[in-house]
């Protein structure tokens, strides 16, 4: 993370240590109807960037966690209608990002379902701390994320201000996220506590 006071955000997200049993992870795959009906009530469409973050893990077993991240990797660079990477801060975050062309929507948001199963697979399933998609509306400088929290299976949006519009006391701009909010409240299961939605800061594509 760019600073220790963001690293609680994303240790927000994980929160209390896993419940038994796996992430829900096909929720993701209501992300592009619910895209169509953001687009259609508040002009923010998909840009075509995702990613999964997830914690990172120390050597592990005979360098497990290793391997996964390669078999990520290789999976990722398989098709060569994306652009993909894998990036880490000094905190103990790791992010993969993807980018498709906006109107491979639905692959991406596959591309994402595909990390996050990778690594619940290998048992790093509580390792997952979000997934997020980026929008912006008519190519403007303000962008919106649709954020994944597997651990409680909600969603929610996230809309930093842009450069230059932020001051050290408003970083975020609530009226796109409460609009985005009230556009999904029908196609995606909103995260009702908005204490918990929770700025990601570092997301790939947001500096």
């Amino acid at each position: 993370m760019r600073a220790a006071a963001d690293v609680g955000v994303l240790d927000g997200l994980l929160g209390r240590p896993a419940p038994p049993g796996l992430p829900d992870l096909d929720r993701l795959f209501a992300l592009p109807a619910a895209a169509t009906a953001l687009e259609a009530a508040t002009g923010f469409a998909p840009t075509g960037a995702g990613a999964v973050c997830h914690r990172l893990v120390e050597g592990g077993a005979f360098g497990a966690f290793g391997r996964v991240q390669r078999d990520v990797a290789r999976l990722l660079g398989a098709d060569g209608g994306r652009e993909t990477g894998l990036s880490a801060d000094p905190y103990g975050w790791g992010w993969a990002h993807v980018t498709r062309p906006p109107d491979a929507f639905d692959r991406l948001v596959a591309d994402l379902h595909m990390v996050n199963s990778t690594l619940t697979a290998a048992g790093y399933g509580p390792y997952l701390l979000c997934s997020a998609v980026c929008f912006r509306r008519d190519d403007g400088p303000q962008r919106l994320f649709l954020v994944h929290s597997p651990g409680r299976g909600t969603f929610y949006p996230f809309a930093p201000r842009p450069p230059g519009e932020a001051t050290a006391e408003q970083r975020r701009n609530n009226t796109v996220e409460t609009n985005a909010r009230d556009a999904l409240a029908g196609e995606l299961d909103i995260e009702p506590d908005r204490s918990r939605w929770f700025p990601v800061w570092d997301v790939p594509g947001l500096a």
